[in-house]
């Protein structure tokens, strides 16, 4: 297990299989989304993802639009303020043949459910995985509370299976 992950593990941020299985989602080019508020810890573990997304892939970080343009295996979106983020993260859903790590809190928010869906009907690509990580405080500590996998069939029908350990 990498390092870096497994530095969450040692925390108690998640366990050793959930740590497996998101280490897993990356390296088989699954997009990672992070949710959860601040106080949770998101933003930490989503920087973990990028270091180990950046030491195995090709890949772009996203300070605007224009860096989707790019030829990447993975995008790196972090929480960026003054720019339409509900947009910036459908361009990146669209983009053919990549994938991205990003977050959703309340300072970005945005419905992955309702983006697959609008990005789907535009280009019919269901090729795609994503993992949405939720975290949120239990006894005032952060924690993964949930993997939620989601992808779509060929009539663009979201199906979500919840990890279970």
């Amino acid at each position: 297990m990498n390092p870096m992950i497994k530095k969450f593990v040692d925390q108690n941020f998640m366990t050793e299989a959930e740590a497996k299985y998101i280490e897993e989602a990356i390296m088989r080019k699954e997009s990672i989304i992070v949710s959860g508020h601040r106080s949770a810890g998101i933003r930490p573990l989503m920087a973990t993802f990028m270091a180990v997304t950046k030491n195995n892939f090709n890949t772009v970080q996203v300070k605007g639009f224009d860096d989707l343009n790019n030829d990447a295996e993975y995008f790196l979106i972090p929480g960026l303020d003054n720019i339409d983020f509900e947009k910036l993260i459908t361009n990146a859903i669209a983009k053919p043949n990549s994938s991205f790590i990003s977050i959703k809190e309340p300072e970005h928010p945005y419905s992955i459910l309702k983006l697959l869906k609008e990005v789907y009907k535009s280009n019919g690509d269901t090729s795609k995985v994503y993992q949405v990580l939720e975290c949120a405080k239990v006894n005032d500590v952060p924690k993964l509370t949930k993997i939620t996998q989601i992808t779509l069939d060929e009539k663009g029908k979201l199906i979500k299976i919840d990890f279970k350990s």
